[in-house]
């Protein structure tokens, strides 16, 4: 625990001593003894303003996801308990100041996000809650911490202070990419896309969709799917038939190349990529119903895949939050690399921060004359963010 001297504590310190000195010197004592009396507030304020922090603890509870530029809330919870009872007080004014910077820059860290919190007065033995909001603009890894607990109790003339870093409670945020909308074209565009190609398949089961009719009986079919009355009008045993809807499966790709120097317009348009990507993560997640593919390159440790859930999606986002742009073109093997990894029926989306023709870009010289790439070609949906198209598919 630390103590200093408040601007307040200064001035009175310092009427204290001129009214000490000039008794002194010039032999009052009357005035000496009203020296002394001025000093007991200042006794006071150091003994009192200590033990009102001892025995103080703070917990913070942060929430599970931060999106770039929502509200967020964390809650703040002060504990005022001591195992020496007979020393321990109610403690007034507590200031907790909490502290937030990003990782990847360490200038930041110097004048990093500082949110606080007024707790009026904590009884002894027990505990008082309050909340704070904030909203980071950029998405990331930040620090927190450690929390810093002061009071200036009981006439302000010292604060007295302590940083906190609480056990087990985490010391960086990930804050996911800023969120959009897409535009209801995107999703009719889509659908039309999809009924072009077979979308659902059929099995004998009541619960999956409307009856579409009856079939041959086969080994492993439930006996409660028979269809009596047809089967006497067949000769032989028929099943019902019911439709199954599914939703396509979808591969997501985001393209990291950027040259080098970046202009500033590319590195806006690096972050519309990254936040259309996360947004149609996030829209696929909603639907549900099929699997999701996710790459930023090559490399096998770069996919994510699998069927939809709160866990994958979550990773897609962490890994969104903290992908930065790369000068090096591995674009061609990521695309042949996600036909390998991908159902043939899965729609290809690749987002990208600027314009390219698949037919004609030297940046597929190498690999134009393969034959997956003639299919991939047929199959990928390019995303330009920097087109003018874009504006209406996607808006914050």
């Amino acid at each position: 625990m630390k103590t200093a001297f408040s601007r307040e504590g200064l001035y009175y310190l310092f009427v204290v001593l001129i009214v000490m000195i000039g008794s002194i010197l010039r032999e009052v004592n009357p005035l000496l003894l009203f020296s002394v009396f001025l000093c007991v507030p200042l006794w006071l304020a150091f003994r009192l303003g200590r033990r009102s922090l001892r025995g103080i603890s703070v917990k913070r509870k942060l929430p599970q996801r931060i999106f770039a530029g929502e509200p967020f809330i964390v809650n703040v919870e002060v504990e005022n308990s001591s195992i020496s009872k007979k020393r321990q007080i109610s403690s007034w004014g507590l200031v907790i100041v909490d502290r937030i910077f990003p990782l990847n820059d360490p200038e930041a860290k110097k004048s990093p996000y500082e949110p606080a919190v007024y707790f009026e007065f904590v009884p002894r033995n027990e505990s008082r809650r309050k909340t704070y909001a904030g909203r980071l603009p950029q998405r990331g890894r930040y620090g927190i911490g450690p929390l810093n607990v002061s009071t200036r109790f009981p006439f302000g003339f010292f604060r007295n202070w302590f940083d906190t870093a609480t056990t087990g409670e985490k010391t960086e945020i990930c804050v996911f990419p800023k969120l959009g909308k897409l535009a209801a074209n995107w999703r009719t565009r889509q659908h039309e896309a999809a009924e072009t190609l077979h979308r659902h398949h059929f099995r004998p089961s009541r619960v999956s969709g409307e009856f579409l009719g009856v079939r041959r009986w086969q080994q492993g079919d439930a006996r409660k799917w028979i269809h009596w009355r047809a089967s006497a009008k067949h000769g032989e045993p028929v099943v019902r038939q019911f439709e199954q809807h599914q939703n396509r499966d979808c591969a997501v790709l985001l393209d990291l190349f950027q040259p080098t120097p970046p202009t500033e317009t590319e590195r806006e348009n690096f972050e519309l990529a990254v936040s259309f990507t996360a947004t149609l993560v996030s829209e696929i997640s909603r639907r549900g119903g099929c699997s999701l593919f996710f790459a930023t390159g090559p490399n096998k440790e770069e996919f994510l895949s699998g069927p939809v859930c709160l866990p994958l999606v979550e990773c897609m986002m962490e890994r969104l939050a903290v992908v930065e742009p790369t000068p090096q073109d591995d674009l061609a093997e990521l695309l042949l690399e996600t036909l390998q990894n991908t159902d043939p029926s899965a729609d290809l989306i690749l987002v990208g921060p600027h314009p390219i023709d698949l037919t004609k870009s030297p940046r597929f010289a190498d690999v134009r004359n393969d034959p997956r790439f003639r299919v991939l070609c047929q199959r990928l949906r390019w995303i330009d963010v920097s087109g003018s198209e874009f504006d209406g598919i996607f808006s914050f």
